[in-house]
């Protein structure tokens, strides 16, 4: 086999491993710098009484500048209501030292909240009363359940979209697939958490949860023809190393950062965690927003893919013969399979290409031989050697004229200017041993 370029070398290797160095950093950035020290962050909270709330909000502003707000409320009463109706996480009653609080919030979120509020139970010469007004279920110890059951549901239809791309198949038979997928995922996910007793029961998470599989899996597909190869990086981005943080599951939003909080009702997983947290504790509340929310990205993900197979159904049927350029709905192949060329992942292209074989006269394969491609200021552009039946590739040639001189031991040197068009082209040379002759 010819020995690859080393320019070429480099760009196989940057073609296929800047995901895996993406992933590296990405996981590094938006997981390690969020969660290592969580810290509250515009932390909601609720005081009985005017006085005591400007008393806690001075005093938590001092030892957290941008990490609690509180707001007063009337009375006892109130404050579980904000809790409640999810107005805040945590809300306290000077006169009984009670802390109000929703473990459904996240478990995580209890000890920073006890941590701030002994001092103040203690300052009034109180023990600090914590009283949990929503409960998880049973088998949600940690608070954490509802997350790794959305994961199984966000995950898997990225994951799906990617086999989906060399799948032999119609892209209605891909996108039918992908809602399979996602059927099978909520309806396996709500089976085990029931089973486990991590949810309670509420019929509505299937079809939350199925929405959140369309979600990410219609915006995938319908994101591949945009992106090209670079597909993986961008769904991974949007769905994983953004939602993750931000979907307060594994560590309740007011703990992340300010930057991962914006994108909390933004993105999908983030929609689905607030608004089945709400319908599962809170009566509803505050499920709104997310349900929309997952809607509209349902809409959105739909829309695109109808967009983009639109457009390429049109590109084919102006020019037929364009298709591999410009992508088209879906063709046959030789075998009379139906495949769907526009969902193909791309492959890494040699653009400029120039092959051939260097032969002996006598059709003798001139195993060994050079072959060196210099531009036309001298400069050279590549060098290889042929391989045992006399065969060449140069790679990633310019476009523009090219001298190529092809040389064996015991045969006088070759040279041709050649132009290779976009694409793969072929040229042969004949070397005359040096006992013969040169042809003249």
């Amino acid at each position: 086999m010819p020995e690859q370029q080393p320019a070429s070398l480099v760009r196989t290797l940057a073609s296929s491993l800047w995901f895996p160095i993406f992933f590296i950093l990405g996981f590094v950035l938006c997981y390690l710098l969020p969660f290592h020290a969580p810290t509250p962050h515009h932390l909601p909270v609720v005081a009985v009484g005017e006085q005591v709330a400007q008393q806690l909000d001075a005093k938590f502003a001092a030892a957290l500048p941008g990490g609690v707000e509180v707001a007063p409320v009337p009375d006892a009463a109130a404050a579980r209501a904000a809790i409640t109706d999810r107005e805040a996480v945590a809300a306290y009653d000077p006169a009984t030292g009670e802390l109000f609080y929703a473990k459904a919030n996240g478990a995580a979120l209890v000890q920073f909240l006890q941590q701030m509020f002994a001092p103040v139970a203690a300052a009034g010469g109180h023990a600090l009363t914590t009283v949990d007004l929503a409960p998880t279920a049973p088998g949600d110890v940690l608070g954490t359940g509802l997350f790794y059951l959305l994961l199984a549901m966000n995950i898997p239809p990225y994951v799906t979209v990617m086999v989906l791309l060399r799948a032999e198949l119609t892209t209605r038979q891909k996108l039918l697939s992908l809602v399979g997928v996602g059927a099978f995922a909520a309806i396996v996910c709500y089976a085990a958490g029931r089973l486990l007793d991590v949810i309670p029961a509420h019929p509505v998470v299937l079809l939350l949860g199925f929405l959140l599989t369309q979600a990410v899996g219609w915006t995938t597909f319908g994101l591949v023809p945009l992106v090209k190869q670079f597909i993986p990086g961008v769904a991974m981005t949007l769905f994983v190393l953004l939602s993750m943080p931000s979907s307060g599951g594994a560590i309740p939003k007011e703990l992340v950062h300010p930057f991962f909080q914006f994108f909390h009702l933004l993105l999908p997983l983030g929609e689905a965690a607030d608004s089945i947290r709400g319908i599962l504790y809170f009566d509803g509340a505050g499920s709104w927003p997310g349900i929309i929310g997952l809607v509209s990205w349902c809409a959105a993900g739909v829309a695109l893919t109808a967009a983009t197979q639109w457009y390429a159904k049109r590109k084919q049927d102006q020019d037929p013969e364009a298709v591999a350029e410009a992508g088209s709905y879906e063709h046959e192949d030789d075998g009379g399979t139906v495949v769907d060329p526009l969902f193909e992942p791309p492959q890494p292209a040699h653009h400029r290409t120039l092959a051939g074989s260097v032969r002996l006269r006598g059709d003798v394969p001139a195993a060994g031989a050079v072959v060196t491609v210099t531009d036309s200021a001298g400069n050279q552009l590549a060098r290889v050697d042929a391989d045992a039946d006399g065969g060449y590739e140069v790679h990633d040639l310019p476009d523009r004229f090219v001298t190529v001189v092809a040389a064996a031991r015991g045969a006088a040197p070759a040279a041709s200017r050649v132009s290779v068009p976009n694409g793969r082209s072929g040229h042969d040379f004949v070397l005359v041993p040096l006992s013969e002759p040169a042809a003249r």
